[in-house]
């Protein structure tokens, strides 16, 4: 059942918002996927605050160029999908290279967009080769702790010391 004008209206009001509100927005084309395939990666990639979804080429155009985006997709003669996240680029780049390399050349990233700028591919597998934000921070947090432990270790030596010299006179006396 085609889609009404007001329908499609909605759509691309929902795609320019898209834009304009999310901090990176992936575009890849796709041929030969199964509906399970696709609700499959839809499923992880939500675990990861992502959302993927397939949109028409003129309308992804008209939203782009609403948006303020200067995207050129003429490139492209197959399906689009784009996924996004409104707060983490990295999230998003590293969930969709992860997808790309498992779907034999059946999924491509042709272009991302982040904070409103169009950047090539080559961004975007740099950015999916970067640890994540929580591994950074438990990261960051083991290069605070390491000084401290360290000099709590040191602290502990002479003590560790003369608690073993008094077992050692136990054990001798026993």
């Amino acid at each position: 059942m085609p889609k009404t004008r007001v329908q499609k209206e909605q759509e691309l009001e929902a795609l320019t918002n898209t834009f304009k509100d999310n901090k990176a927005i992936i575009l890849t084309e796709f041929t030969g996927l199964l509906m399970d395939e696709l609700e499959e990666f839809r499923n992880k990639a939500r675990e990861f605050g992502v959302r993927f979804r397939i949109v028409k080429n003129t309308l992804l155009t008209k939203a782009a160029k609403d948006s303020g985006i200067d995207l050129d997709i003429s490139k492209v003669g197959k399906q689009i999908a784009i996924a996004n996240s409104e707060d983490d680029e990295v999230a998003v780049s590293k969930v969709i290279h992860e997808f790309t390399k498992s779907s034999d050349d059946r999924v491509k990233i042709f272009s991302g967009i982040i904070e409103n700028e169009i950047v090539p591919v080559d961004t975007i597998v740099m950015l999916a080769s970067l640890p994540s934000r929580e591994e950074l921070l438990a990261r960051f947090v083991g290069s605070i702790n390491a000084p401290v432990s360290g000099f709590a270790r040191v602290l502990n030596g002479p003590l560790q010391g003369f608690y073993n010299v008094i077992n050692a006179l136990k054990e001798t006396k026993q």
